[in-house]
């Protein structure tokens, strides 16, 4: 089966392996966005023997309205349509109760992006289309110095829910992912700065964290992708205003 995918935030982490997971079938064309461009084009040539659907890629930044007005605007005389969206674009800036800077920063990009990327593809997408979200288990819960964060989250959380319901007469489903504790760059550099913080070193902050977890690791960023996977197949088109949690158990509590 032939198909367009489009996918935010593709130059590492969890857009990263959602990538390479489409990547690996020839029949798929690709469009990767990210706002990293050389990394971007750098994954993509370190690994050709890997690829083998066809791919194109763009410098995005999704919370540029004119900008992404501008792109979309040109694929859609590139592109026949888009049959599946991936919106795994995000940042995750902590921000105090008096931090309007990153507030806003987050929003723009986690939520307004994501909305403007949706948005701007509707036009290309053909009747039983696939949209997958990228949220966050603290789209469900909340966490100090992250109120822009968990705002950003939660509100893809609805947005989803209530597209879904938009959409349904069309038959393109419109789903998001909880993810918690992925083995991502992001995961990484947020660790680095709570060793700082709390005067350890990166690998006593990583034993004390998967202490935490029920199954004692680390999801990856692989088993978030097959659940991308699902949820573009013909078989979930009865999935639709889900968030779906991948978190290992950590989320049932103590």
């Amino acid at each position: 089966m032939s198909r367009t995918i489009l996918i935010t935030g593709a130059a590492k982490g969890i857009g990263r392996a959602v990538a390479e997971a489409f990547a690996a079938d020839a029949g798929n064309r690709l469009i990767l966005l990210d706002l990293d461009l050389p990394q971007l084009q750098g994954w993509l040539d370190a690994q050709p023997q890997r690829i083998r659907a066809q791919v194109q890629t763009h410098r995005a930044d999704i919370a540029d309205l004119p900008a992404m007005e501008t792109l979309f605007k040109a694929l859609g005389k590139q592109v026949a349509q888009v049959d599946v969206l991936v919106n795994s674009a995000g940042i995750c800036n902590e921000n105090g109760p008096d931090d309007l800077l990153n507030w806003h920063r987050v929003i723009s990009v986690n939520l307004n992006g994501t909305f403007y990327v949706t948005s701007l593809c509707l036009p290309l997408m053909p009747d039983g289309g696939r949209i997958i979200n990228m949220s966050s288990i603290l789209g469900r819960a909340g966490k100090v110095r992250n109120t822009a964060y968990c705002a950003s989250k939660h509100g893809i959380v609805g947005m989803t829910k209530a597209l879904a319901l938009d959409l349904a007469p069309r038959r393109i489903t419109v789903n998001a992912i909880l993810p918690a504790w992925i083995d991502t760059p992001m995961l990484q550099g947020e660790l680095a700065t709570q060793a700082a913080m709390a005067g350890l070193t990166q690998e006593q902050i990583l034993r004390n964290a998967k202490k935490k977890l029920p199954m004692r690791r680390f999801i990856e960023s692989e088993e978030v992708a097959a659940m991308v996977s699902y949820l573009a197949s013909p078989q979930a088109g009865g999935v639709t205003a889900q968030s779906l949690v991948i978190d290992g158990g950590v989320g049932l509590g103590m």
